[in-house]
């Protein structure tokens, strides 16, 4: 039987410390492989997004600009915007996780905290009965033996204590590197989590770009539509006052021939399709006939040619100049061909001839005028009808090119 004294007392104190203290361990944080998966498989989702978005902005560079592209933009802008608002879910996925790792990788540091705080106060207290007793308290234990039996005991428990001491040590060291592991982690995934709320801003403002773009892109669109009936109406206008012009100079025509008592002869024949020269050289812009363009159609009855602005202008066959219109739109030059013939120049910046003016084939009239950003002229014939002269096709008439 060993002895009661304050150093056994000790001994027993810090064993049944550790004994107490070696509790349930910390609350288990997330699986980590289980996590890794959650963040890999948004990840794997996030590029495959990203990718779909990144071929969108491509086809976007391709459309741009086109006239006829204007409705496939708008589409393509609506994708990015669904392709972006993916992008977003898949980082509050990310975000939910790395919060919901955060959280538990925080606890299971406190906890480790507090467990290691407990432990050192026991290995404190180990240390101090250590002091006290000095450096031969074991051996005068060991010597004070009564029996050999009581040595073996004694010996034993000895053995016991400085095993437990040792454990102590060692977990206290355990403790202590788990705890600056887990700051380490946890740090690590704050970064991480930091980086993924700056991307989600980022993202967030390209959101709202395109947001802005496409609003622009309905702005223009609703733009358009007003520019497309304004202008609509003003050709019908222009395309009406042409054909009144015609008309009475068709009515002059045969009130004339009727005084004369002999019908004019005109200087257009059958014999001349397909070889007046072109009144200038250039790309068609648009054919006879109406134009559909989106929802919107444009009367069409003649053809526009591109050309250099202020390029000279030419009489397609002789005749005389019937009537000088100026518009806004640019100037037109009305040429009888007699027998209800009638060749008409429009869009032109300058005439340099006057009405009742006879004209030879190839002369200049006038020179190219058109749009700011697209000069051009509009070029017609008209034929003799029941009902009086009517727009044709002009290339019929003109000289096919090589």
């Amino acid at each position: 039987m060993v002895p009661s004294s304050p150093w056994r007392n000790s001994a027993a104190f810090a064993m049944l410390a550790i004994v107490t203290w070696a509790g349930p361990a910390p609350g288990a944080a997330q699986d980590p492989a289980d996590v890794r998966r959650q963040l890999d498989e948004s990840q794997i989702r996030l590029e495959l997004i990203r990718e779909e978005r990144q071929q969108l902005r491509r086809e976007l560079d391709g459309i741009s600009g086109q006239v006829s592209g204007d409705s496939a933009e708008l589409v393509n802008i609506e994708r990015q915007i669904a392709a972006s608002a993916s992008v977003l879910a898949e980082f509050d996925i990310q975000l939910r996780v790395l919060t919901d790792q955060v959280t538990s990788m925080t606890g299971e540091m406190l906890r480790t905290r507090d467990e290691l705080t407990a432990r050192r106060v026991v290995l404190n207290g180990r240390l101090r009965d250590i002091y006290k007793r000095g450096p031969l308290r074991t051996v005068e234990v060991l010597l004070s033996s009564r029996s050999f039996s009581d040595l073996l005991n004694r010996y034993k428990y000895l053995h016991a204590v400085a095993l437990f001491d040792r454990m102590l040590v060692e977990h206290v060291e355990d403790l202590a590197r788990r705890v600056v592991d887990q700051r380490s982690r946890l740090s690590l995934e704050t970064d991480r989590m930091a980086l993924v709320r700056a991307e989600n801003l980022r993202e967030y403002d390209e959101l709202e770009r395109l947001e802005r773009q496409r609003q622009r892109r309905l702005n223009t669109f609703s733009d358009r539509r007003a520019e497309a009936q304004s202008t609509l109406a003003r050709l019908a206008s222009e395309e009406a006052q042409l054909r009144g012009v015609i008309a009475t100079l068709e009515e002059r025509r045969r009130a004339a021939e009727r005084e004369a008592g002999a019908a004019t002869v005109s200087s257009l024949t059958t014999s001349d399709l397909g070889r007046l020269a072109w009144p200038v050289e250039g790309d068609i812009l648009w054919r006879f006939g109406p134009e559909r363009k989106g929802r919107t159609t444009i009367p069409r009855e003649g053809v526009g040619i591109a050309a250099e602005r202020d390029t000279p202008v030419s009489a397609v066959d002789r005749g005389t100049v019937a009537s000088v219109v100026a518009r806004a739109s640019g100037q037109t030059v009305i040429i009888d061909h007699g027998g209800g013939f009638y060749s008409s120049y429009r869009k032109l910046r300058d005439v340099i001839v006057r009405e009742e003016q006879e004209v030879q084939s190839g002369q200049v009239i006038g020179r190219v005028g058109g749009d700011a950003t697209n000069p051009h002229i509009e070029f017609q014939i008209y034929e003799p009808g029941a009902l009086g002269p009517r727009a044709v096709d002009p290339v019929r008439w003109l000289r096919g090119r090589p």
